[in-house]
Order: structure tokens, then C-alpha cells, then sequence
């Protein structure tokens, strides 16, 4: 058996889209860049300052499945993961999944921008705000 670095590792498929729950897919779509989802609005500023932070300080590049896949890939799944996590208050644990993902210096950022973005979507899911196509 080899346990060789693969680039693609990050999209390998690890669930399906239509079977999450509404804010996991929101998440899912910001983290794919869905037009729809990235509107203008305080989630879209947060995902997007945490999306670029998690490009350009990142341990290598993260990856996504398109638009209209029906698939959940891995890198996606942790990103949900992580932004759960953080809005959920367990900062040691998303501070953890960063590690993964990012620079140790910018980690701590980072958690502070997930749980923004997750207590935002905790909210909008309330006011049932988050109807937007995903495909």
C-alpha cells in the first residue's frame, strides 16, 4: 500500500450534496464560489475573507467539486466541518482542523472568521433565509 501525496485527494468524494442539511449545503456553495450564495451581505464578506485566507496561506491548495455536482468532496466537507465547529463554540477542535489546513500564525484568525460565518448561517437558517438555488 502507498500512501503517496495526491493533489486530488482533497475532491475525493466523501458524501452527497442533495443528502445534507440546508446549512451545510449553503456552506458547501460558498465554499464552491455559487454566485447565488456569495451575494452581497455580511456572509459573503466573512466567507470570502476566509475562503482567501485559507488560498493564500494554505498547506496546499484546496479543492472543490463544480457547481451543479451532485458530489460532496473531502477538502468541502472539512471546510463544513470547521466552520461547525468553530460556531459551536469548540475552538480547540477548529483550531485543530486549521492546523490542517493552514499556517499555525493564521489559525487562530482563521477560527474567529468560521465561527462568524457559522453563527451568520445558524442565524439566516432560523429566518429560513438561506433559499438560494445550489444547483
Amino acid at each position: 500500500m502507498s500512501f503517496q501525496h495526491s493533489l486530488s485527494a482533497g475532491a475525493a468524494t466523501v458524501g452527497a450534496f442533495d443528502t445534507l442539511p440546508a446549512e451545510d449545503r449553503f456552506l458547501v456553495s460558498l465554499f464552491r464560489g455559487v454566485p447565488e450564495a456569495r451575494r452581497d451581505s455580511d456572509v459573503a464578506r466573512i466567507a470570502g475573507q476566509l475562503l482567501a485566507m485559507l488560498q493564500s496561506h494554505g498547506r496546499r491548495p484546496l479543492l472543490s467539486h463544480s457547481n451543479a455536482c451532485n458530489c460532496v468532496g473531502a477538502d468541502e466537507a472539512i471546510f463544513v466541518q470547521f466552520v461547525r465547529l468553530a460556531a459551536q463554540g469548540q475552538r480547540e477542535d477548529a483550531t485543530l482542523m486549521a492546523l490542517l489546513m493552514i499556517r499555525a500564525e493564521v489559525a487562530p484568525l482563521a477560527v474567529s472568521l468560521a465561527e462568524q460565518l457559522g453563527l451568520l448561517v445558524q442565524m439566516l437558517a432560523r429566518v429560513d433565509a438561506l433559499h438560494v438555488p445550489y444547483h
